[in-house]
């Protein structure tokens, strides 16, 4: 995470920076992005790049905390008397995270930071549990969803049921900013797996 420096920068400074970051992370892959080219855009001096942040890295996975919060945001904000049920709920997400990356600077974005990561060596990823900014549950939101429509009302099987849900929402939009796939069709494909998901795989016969 960034220092207190970073915090105590005025809000123009910070943006600036900001905006640098999003415009080196989306132009070229995570692994290639070069800190050189994001404080000349931010006009900030290398030094002082060091005193803001631990490294490309660190910068990186503050950028992915402010876009998830970002998207979060806009998902209360349309949410009003929505539907309190997971397959309603994912499909409203789905169209905030859509409408979010529905610009090529962040689709580009959701793409190189999504393919590197998709590369990482077991023991780095297992570094980073509790770092990469994944909500698992968006806690805030799961209260609003009735208990009822699950099968099971255990704690645990409603957590398991959501995260397979997530699990689902992950791989269509990754297949969505990976194949370009426009917003009907993502949402079809979204639909699709949550019923999967919310009726079974088997069918009449099956033992």
């Amino acid at each position: 995470m960034p220092t207190d420096t970073f915090f105590r920068l005025p809000e123009d400074k910070r943006k600036k920076i900001i905006q640098a970051a999003i415009s080196e992370f989306s132009t070229v892959t995570f692994d290639k992005a070069s800190i050189n080219q994001i404080i000349k855009e931010a006009g900030i001096s290398r030094g002082s790049f060091y005193m803001y942040f631990e490294d490309l890295y660190d910068l990186g996975l503050y950028l992915m905390e402010q876009t998830k919060q970002e998207v979060m945001d806009e998902m209360r904000r349309r949410y009003t008397n929505g539907s309190n049920q997971l397959d309603g709920l994912m499909m409203l997400y789905h169209d905030v995270v859509y409408d979010y990356y529905n610009q090529d600077t962040y689709r580009n974005l959701f793409k190189n930071i999504i393919t590197y990561f998709q590369g990482r060596p077991e023991a780095e990823m297992e570094a980073l549990k509790g770092k990469l900014p994944v909500c698992e549950r968006y806690d805030q939101l799961i209260r609003i969803l009735d208990p009822v429509q699950f099968r099971n009302q255990n704690e645990d099987f409603i957590n398991e049921t959501i995260d397979l849900a997530l699990v689902i929402f992950r791989n269509v939009m990754f297949k969505t900013f990976m194949l370009n796939l426009d917003k009907a069709t993502s949402n079809q494909l979204l639909r699709q797996n949550i019923q999967i998901l919310k009726h079974g795989y088997g069918g009449n016969n099956n033992a």
